[in-house]
């Protein structure tokens, strides 16, 4: 789906966000999106042709997954008329979204949306551990699944004060929107479905545990710092890999794209913070 004026959201009943002509006396919105792989719509499609922050698609470094037009930053700003600064990329982490993604935050930014954390202690990495030989990891994997919910909860409160403080303090007119992560994987691993990896039912309780952990911190964090929270995990439900209609990717090529939203989470991710930001 092209990025026109009218985006409908599978969002339960059809929903549409306001077309162009409803966002003029908003025009002159600036808008700075950042965050990692899913705010930049990794796994959605439709790639950009000018990024230069994408994943790594390959070991030998040669090819990158791009930024998706059809990421959530970009229909939010699609519906308000806004001019987007779409800062995110693959990867980043609560530093580097600090250290590059926050310089052209000024006391004119108007809207700010940031999702990070999810990378902070080798999420990814302990995910293809889990994914790659399961279940004879599932010990393993399980064990390096909860050092992580640890992690977040112990490290990240402090990481993301630092993040968010700047932010504030470069924007300090800005509405900062922090969003969450959507459930990736069922309670429950089923037979019929080798999409989520054949993890085994374990390691879909301590992945969802996990982020559970993540999205708590991020809303502590947010309402600490007076920014609203954006939570999808209520409206992924039901549309996790394996469901139907799943709205997050199940293993797959590029493995970048694996356990990331497709363009219809993406869409369901734009209804959300457009709930938030809307005039």
């Amino acid at each position: 789906m092209g990025l026109v004026a009218a985006v409908a959201l599978p969002v339960g009943s059809v929903a549409t966000l306001p077309g162009h002509a409803a966002a003029q006396e908003i025009q002159a919105t600036q808008y700075v999106a950042m965050g990692d792989s899913v705010a930049a719509g990794i796994g959605a499609g439709s790639p950009t042709a000018n990024s230069v922050d994408g994943c790594w698609a390959n070991e030998a470094h040669t090819v990158r997954v791009t930024n998706s037009n059809l990421a959530y930053p970009k229909r939010v700003a699609s519906a308000l008329g806004a001019q987007l600064d779409f800062k995110a990329f693959c990867g980043a982490n609560v530093r580097t979204t600090r250290t590059q993604q926050t310089q052209t935050l000024n006391r004119g930014t108007d809207l700010v949306t940031v999702q990070v954390g999810a990378n902070d202690f080798g999420y990814a990495n302990v995910l293809s551990f889990c994914y790659l030989w399961n279940p004879p990891r599932t010990g393993e994997c399980n064990r390096r699944i909860n050092l992580i919910a640890s992690r977040f909860a112990a490290e990240l409160p402090g990481r993301l004060d630092s993040l968010y403080r700047t932010i504030k303090r470069k924007a300090p007119h800005a509405n900062i929107i922090v969003v969450g992560y959507p459930q990736i994987v069922k309670n429950e691993s089923t037979w019929i479905c080798g999409a989520d990896g054949a993890l085994p039912t374990s390691t879909h309780q301590a992945l969802n545990r996990a982020g559970n952990v993540l999205n708590s911190v991020l809303a502590a964090r947010a309402a600490a710092h007076g920014f609203t929270f954006v939570d999808p995990r209520a409206r992924f439900k039901g549309h996790e890999v394996c469901a139907d209609p799943q709205w997050v990717n199940g293993t797959t090529l590029p493995l970048v794209e694996s356990f990331h939203p497709n363009a219809t989470g993406q869409e369901a991710l734009g209804w959300l913070v457009w709930q938030a930001v809307r005039p």
